[in-house]
């Protein structure tokens, strides 16, 4: 998925910001009186008029191809509003992206998510067991993985979203529209996506980097989870900013 650039636009705004500082090179007579208003200034030593050879410079188009997610710069997290007092956030650490790109035809771009709802990492700062001597897990993150009343992973090992359109709204904006499968139940979700540009690293040759955040919110009883009402939020914001680098 590809959106256009704004950085020339804001390589010329710096570009200007730079030509109006006074330039200190410039060696100036004390005892020297000021310039009659209107007179044009003769004045050999003026600055050069400053030019960025980078404002009239296309930002780099990513190469078409199929992408996938660079895990170490990656972040995807849900959060609920706990007893609604506190936003309650949990990250994923075991998920993948793939992209196929087709800059001339961004529209046509397919994107597809896979997550592993048993990768969890929870600010909990409690003993859980001394917390839930009667729980069958070890820890928080473990229960909310496998509980049924949650995220169920023994019957649902896998939570997978699959891109059905694509469509720009802004030069840099657009939405996804796909099937998220939750707990068995598929259901259409739209994402909101922001693009954050292209990079090259030099450790990766020549193969390009993209950089996205997207975000939605989902109904969780939707997909016919209800547990803790009234103590769990039913909307799920969901979160995702990260990387996606090109396949050899």
């Amino acid at each position: 998925m590809k959106f256009s650039m704004l950085f020339a636009a804001g390589a010329s705004a710096l570009a200007l910001a730079a030509c109006s500082q006074p330039d200190d090179s410039i060696d100036v007579d004390a005892d020297t009186p000021p310039a009659e208003t209107g007179t044009p200034s003769t004045d050999t030593n003026a600055p050069e008029e400053m030019t960025d050879p980078a404002a009239d410079t296309e930002p780099a188009v990513p190469a078409a191809g199929t992408y996938s997610l660079e895990p170490t710069h990656a972040f995807l997290s849900f959060t609920v509003m706990h007893n609604g007092l506190s936003e309650y956030t949990v990250d994923f650490t075991d998920f993948d992206v793939t992209l196929d790109f087709d800059p001339d035809a961004p529209e046509t771009s397919d994107l597809s998510a896979t997550i592993n709802p048993l990768g969890l990492n929870v600010n909990y700062r409690a003993d859980y067991k001394a917390g839930h001597p009667d729980s069958p897990y070890s820890t928080w993150p473990e229960a909310l993985s496998k509980d049924t009343r949650f995220l169920n992973a023994a019957e649902f090992p896998e939570i997978t979203f699959e891109s059905t359109d694509v469509t720009q709204t802004g030069d840099n904006s657009g939405t996804v529209t796909g099937d998220l499968t939750f707990l068995g139940v598929t259901r259409p979700v739209t994402l909101d996506v922001t693009y954050n540009g292209t990079g090259n690293a030099p450790w990766y040759g020549e193969r390009d980097l993209i950089g996205f955040d997207a975000t939605t919110t989902i109904s969780r009883s939707a997909f016919g989870q209800d547990s803790l009402e009234g103590v769990i939020s039913d909307d799920v914001m969901i979160e995702f900013s990260g990387e996606l680098l090109q396949d050899e």
